[in-house]
């Protein structure tokens, strides 16, 4: 026998639930801070472990800054790609 949605549900009368217990909510866990729920971004980790290494950190690494289209929005257009080159790591 295939199980079906009325064999399935329960149907609990209005007088076996107290107005009390209604109302009270239960918490399954407890509340972290926001400030400890944001994880740092790749690029902020990044930069801590070069921080950290100091000299030995590899120089194959590079790590750019972020570059948005506002960064540049008062540029010439044609000034924008050499200033893009110069933010670069090299």
């Amino acid at each position: 026998m295939r199980p079906s949605l009325p064999r399935l549900l329960r149907i609990v009368p209005r007088s076996a639930v107290t107005p009390q217990a209604a109302r009270k909510r239960v918490k399954i866990y407890e509340e972290i801070p926001k400030e400890l729920r944001v994880q740092p971004t790749l690029l902020q980790v990044l930069q801590k472990r070069r921080d950290e290494a100091g000299a030995d950190y590899p120089p194959n690494i590079r790590i750019e800054p972020v570059v948005s289209k506002q960064t540049f929005s008062g540029v010439k257009p044609d000034a924008r790609e050499p200033l893009r080159n110069v933010l670069r790591e090299r």
